[in-house]
Order: structure tokens, then C-alpha cells, then sequence
């Protein structure tokens, strides 16, 4: 408004009400409003700054694409007199899955997955009952078994986001250590992987997978990375250190180069308990800092999983679970603070991820 008004005659009244002034003013509230969206539209444009199909358009251009949801999938067992069919529906917790199978080492197994993918249906407990939703015939017992594959969400913005920027900075190609990396966290239900190269003598690489919790990957998922890559047919076997590892065949039947056998093989899980002494809030209660606690170190470990760099170890550090504590809204003061019964960091191998433990909390009174 300022702008057209400089450059008004001078003998025109520009108060509000005047001619002047109504004329230009929606006028000025539109340009206003084009300015803002393309200020908007030159975000779209950057890998930074891009959001949604955006950034998946920007992804494209370097051939990295966001990774999907996949759908969680249980053991499923039953007693009676007749196994239900495949493709039969069954309920628990708000959550319809479907009857399927899986083999493992060619033994096959009776799976649920789930219909809708998501991390929402991941938390069912093993002996949970598995309720058909229509009336089956020679059905006494039907029941959730363990958890073979957790559902993983639709990779967010962020993540995707790292992912392109890493493969713009570290170019991946001609099966270098970054192509296998790549390779491996364009696999749905990947979260992170560190490359091992060279780990059984030449031409065998090694690749940590790491799930999208921050967890040891699913056998499922590491099987996807495996067939990928560098798929297994011959039953080749290496050893290192006392320790045997199948590796795929080298026969360029994955993406993997001609001549190089790769092996995708999930981390250790270090588990990690916690103790301190406790001085609470009034209103709070010994089990609400547990509650707290656990889920304040279950997202730290997962982010300690999940961007620690590849070339560094994972290292839980007091100092960090210090800050953690402190920041929780029930607890007034800790001290006394031990992880697995010692006081100072803990530092995990390249082959390991944290998982937490038992939260002990002895509150001082």
C-alpha cells in the first residue's frame, strides 16, 4: 500500500474511504498474497526446503524414492479340527488381518498381516486371541504368535529428505561402500544400515541392517535386503572369528557387481538397564516416571540407531541420559544414576544397537 501511494499524484487524497485507496488496496492484497505463494513455490524447488510429492518429485531426479509402509505380520497358530483358509480375516485391537504364510528355511509357518500398513498394528502380544470375523467350523483356538515382521510407516519428509542429500553428497556408484548403503536403506522396512566391507576377505561385504524402530531388522526385512542385493541359491558359507556367515552367490543375480557376495545380517541387541534415585513432582507417582523415562530413552536410543554416522560407534552416554532426566516434567532431582550397574558410558560395538532394559526408579521420599 505504501509503494503505490509513493507513487501517487500529489494532489490525490490518500486517506481511507478515498478513491485512491479503494482502488488499490485489493489490488495490493493480491500481489501480497503472490508474493507469499512464490516465495512458497520456490521452496518446492529446493531438496531442503521441498515437502510431500515435492520433494519426492526432487527425489526421483536422483533416483531415491521415499520408502512405503509395510504391514506388520504375526505367527499365527491355532488348535481344532480344520486349519482356517488362506485369505481369512481376523480382528484384534481395532486391527483386521489377513491369514497367510511365510517360509522360513523352507519350513512353512501360518502368518496374520495386517490390512492397513503402519506401526499402529505392531503391538499386539504374543497369545493375544485372534478373533475370525466370520463363524469358522472346527475352530476351538486361535491366537497371535510372536512378532516376525514390525509395520513400518511411510518414510517421513525428513528422513527421505537425508537420504537424498546423502546420495547427492556421497555419490553412489560402481558398487562402492555408499552404493551398498544406499542399496540397502531403499529396502521398505530399513532405517539405517553401516557397511562392513571386506569382512570375510576380498570381494564380501557385510551390511548391519537396522530396522525402522531403531531395532534389530526382521528376518522378512533382512531377507528383502539379502534378495536385493545378492541373492542366496548356492548355500555358500564363510568363516570369521569361529563365526559362520551365509553370503549370497556373486553371481550378479541382485544389484550387486558380478564376482562380489554380500551378506545382509541383522545387529545385536545390548540391552541396556537403567537405575537412579528419584525426588518427584507432587502429583506424580513412581510408575509415571517409569512410563516417562522409558519412552524419553526408547526414541533416544532409536535416534542414537538410526544417525549416528556409519564411520563412529553408538555411544550411550551418562551425559545425555542426565539431560534427559532433567528435562521430565514429574522429577524434581536424580542422583545415583547407573547404567548396567556402572556409572559411566557404553559403547557399542559396529554390530550392535541399544535396546532398553528394565527402569529402575528408587524414589526418595
Amino acid at each position: 500500500m505504501q509503494e503505490c501511494f509513493d507513487l501517487a499524484p500529489p494532489d490525490i487524497d490518500l486517506r481511507q474511504g478515498g478513491i485512491y485507496f479503494d482502488a488499490v488496496s485489493s489490488a495490493c492484497m493480491k500481489l501480497a498474497q503472490f508474493y507469499v505463494d512464490l516465495t512458497y513455490a520456490l521452496d518446492l524447488v529446493f531438496v531442503t526446503t521441498a515437502v510431500g510429492e515435492y520433494l519426492d518429485r526432487r527425489g526421483a531426479e536422483y533416483a531415491v524414492f521415499r520408502k512405503p509402509a509395510t504391514n506388520a505380520r504375526y505367527e499365527y497358530l491355532w488348535t481344532g479340527t480344520s486349519q482356517p483358509s488362506l485369505g481369512e480375516r481376523f480382528f484384534s485391537d481395532g486391527h483386521y488381518f489377513q491369514l497367510g504364510e511365510y517360509f522360513v528355511n523352507e519350513t512353512r509357518m501360518l502368518t496374520l498381516e495386517a490390512e492397513i500398513p503402519g506401526s499402529e498394528s505392531s503391538n499386539i502380544l504374543p497369545g493375544a486371541a485372534a478373533i475370525p470375523d466370520r463363524n469358522l467350523p472346527g475352530l476351538t483356538a486361535s491366537t497371535f504368535g510372536v512378532l516376525i515382521e514390525p509395520g513400518a510407516d511411510t518414510e517421513d519428509d525428513e528422513s527421505f529428505r537425508e537420504r537424498i542429500i546423502e546420495k547427492i553428497s556421497n555419490p553412489a556408484e560402481n558398487g562402492n561402500r555408499q552404493h551398498y548403503k544406499t542399496w540397502c536403506e531403499s529396502v521398505a522396512g530399513v532405517g539405517r544400515a553401516r557397511i562392513i566391507p571386506l569382512f570375510a576377505g576380498p570381494n564380501t561385504v557385510m551390511g548391519i541392517i537396522i530396522g525402522a524402530d531403531g531395532l534389530p531388522a526382521a528376518s522378512a526385512v533382512v531377507d528383502r535386503v539379502q534378495e536385493y542385493i545378492d541373492p542366496m541359491t548356492l548355500g555358500l558359507i564363510v568363516e570369521v572369528a569361529g563365526v559362520q556367515y551365509a553370503i549370497g552367490d556373486g553371481l550378479g543375480d541382485g544389484v550387486a557387481n558380478i564376482g562380489a557376495h554380500f551378506a545382509a545380517v541383522a545387529p545385536s541387541a545390548l540391552t541396556v538397564n537403567i537405575e537412579f534415585n528419584a525426588e518427584l513432582k507432587q502429583g506424580y507417582d513412581e510408575q509415571q516416571i517409569k512410563g516417562d523415562v522409558s519412552a524419553a530413552l526408547i526414541a533416544h536410543f532409536k535416534d542414537l540407531s538410526l544417525k549416528t554416522s556409519e564411520r563412529e560407534p553408538i555411544v550411550i552416554r551418562i551425559s545425555a541420559i542426565s539431560s534427559i532426566l532433567y528435562s521430565l516434567p514429574g522429577l524434581v532431582d536424580y542422583s545415583d544414576l547407573e547404567l548396567n550397574g556402572a556409572t559411566g558410558n557404553i559403547t557399542l560395538t559396529e554390530r550392535q544397537v541399544a535396546s532398553l532394559g528394565e527402569v529402575s526408579v528408587n524414589v526418595i521420599v
